[in-house]
């Protein structure tokens, strides 16, 4: 009996020395594991890399170089002439005998026409298509302003949505400090503390809840937009490198988290520019060379080209042509002479000249109204940079507002709430109240931000691509 009771304490000595030792191993291979395998950080979709995507997957711009090509093409093919005509027939065959030698009239009829233009068709057909392909380059710059502002819009709307987060967060955690406290005084029998002190906390909490919903809301619907222009749905782990991470210390104050310059990025052209640029600008002057209105000026162009082709159509329409016929021998051997044919051929435009003033009328009519569109597209974008301006300009007195007086007026508010609470002189809603309008403060801040960022947005689409015109025409 003996014998067999120590094999069993020796048998379950290895066994747990075997466990243990597994433990050890595994453990040593989950170091390893961890020691050279990393967490997936979670990327980030910077504004330059967004406008990079959109304009790289747009099929406009791509639709548009191909259309470039073809006018290019179409302007070289107007300069021929239209092709040569060859004819070949037998004439005055008898039908007798069908002998090509039996009557002195049968031939054998070689010809060639040449159709000239009518007047300079031709040449007017190559300016309009020429122009058209000009206008193909505007509307390529036009596309790509237009996809910078649009992109940049809604990148700053998931900018603000991201930082509303990080703002609730701090809500949050001033909250669960200030529940902590009324629990605390609670719980020691503080007098002036009561269980309505709590509840209102309490409150306060699940009401966060709801505006945490509206900010993840506005977050996915602001994404969607984005991913749109990016050929491609964002993925979950894409974040935005503008808003402040949940690691970081959650001040109160507002940190300077958008810089209004990444808007210019992709000009040479500083903000402080800009803003000299725009103050010291005529609107309906520097607008006319936008490429929007330039379109029209294209247009006006391509109409004026038009109108010289429906007058050219009024000119009669030329035609050579040249022959020669082949005669066989007689049939006693007497020899026949050749033939040679000169023609000219001319149509005369004059009976249809009710339809060609018609169509001449039409044309002029067209290229008048183009250039009426001209001047309503540049009235247009003139009335809306005078008031994106006004815009600006009472978004930065409100955001100088904010950060001189109302921000620092309400963190003494806070304080003095708190304090008077403490001391029990005061009432748990006022300090409830005064946290949260702290925080509110700061929220309105930031949209009045985001709010200066995209107008500042929209004037750069106004004036970049007009200064940009006069910059490079002035070299």
């Amino acid at each position: 009996m003996t014998y067999y009771l120590v094999s069993n304490n020796e048998s379950e000595r290895g066994k747990t020395l075997y466990k243990i030792s597994a433990a050890f191993a595994l453990m040593f291979i989950l170091s390893f594991v961890f020691l050279f395998v990393k967490p997936a950080k979670a990327q980030s979709l910077s504004l330059e890399q967004a406008l990079e995507l959109a304009i790289q997957h747009d099929p406009l711009l791509k639709g548009n170089e191909l259309r470039k090509q073809g006018f290019h093409a179409e302007a070289e093919a107007s300069t021929y002439w239209e092709n040569p005509q060859i004819s070949a027939s037998v004439q005055n065959l008898p039908t007798d005998g069908f002998a090509l030698d039996q009557e002195p009239m049968t031939q054998f009829k070689v010809g060639l026409k040449q159709q000239l233009p009518r007047g300079n068709e031709n040449k007017y057909s190559q300016k309009k298509y020429r122009v058209m392909a000009s206008k193909m380059s505007i509307e390529s710059q036009a596309r790509k302003a237009w996809l910078e502002r649009e992109v940049t819009l809604a990148w700053l709307d998931w900018v603000y949505a991201a930082r509303r987060i990080v703002l609730l967060d701090q809500e949050r955690a001033l909250l669960t400090q200030l529940l902590d406290f009324t629990d605390s005084r609670y719980s020691q029998g503080v007098v002036a503390a009561a269980q309505k002190d709590v509840l209102q906390v309490r409150l306060a909490l699940l009401s966060l809840d709801d505006k945490y919903m509206q900010a993840y809301q506005q977050e996915n619907e602001a994404k969607a937009v984005l991913s749109k222009w990016l050929g491609a749905p964002l993925d979950e782990a894409v974040s935005v490198p503008l808003a402040l991470s949940k690691s970081e210390p959650k001040s109160l104050s507002v940190k300077p988290f958008l810089e209004l310059d990444v808007i210019l990025n992709r000009s040479s052209t500083s903000l402080d520019a800009l803003l000299v640029f725009i103050d010291s600008s005529e609107p309906f002057s520097i607008l006319q060379h936008h490429p929007e209105a330039m379109l029209l000026q294209f247009q006006t162009e391509i109409e004026t080209q038009n109108l010289n082709i429906a007058r050219e159509q009024t000119k009669s329409q030329w035609a050579f042509e040249a022959s020669y016929g082949y005669r066989q021998d007689a049939q006693n051997g007497a020899s026949r002479a050749d033939f040679v044919s000169l023609g000219v051929q001319v149509d005369l435009p004059f009976f249809n000249k009710s339809r060609q003033d018609a169509s001449i009328s039409a044309a002029a009519s067209r290229m008048n109204a183009s250039e009426t569109d001209f001047r309503l597209k540049v009235n247009e974008l003139a009335a809306k940079a005078e008031m994106l301006k006004s815009r600006l300009s009472g978004l930065s007195e409100r955001k100088a507002f904010y950060e001189t007086a109302l921000i620092g007026e309400v963190q003494q508010l806070s304080e003095a709430e708190l304090t008077a609470y403490t001391t029990d002189t005061g009432d748990i809603d006022d300090v409830v109240n005064a946290n949260l309008k702290q925080v509110e403060v700061q929220e309105g801040l930031l949209k009045i931000e985001v709010e200066r960022a995209k107008t500042l947005t929209s004037l750069a689409y106004l004036y970049l691509p007009s200064n940009a015109y006069l910059s490079q025409r002035e070299q």
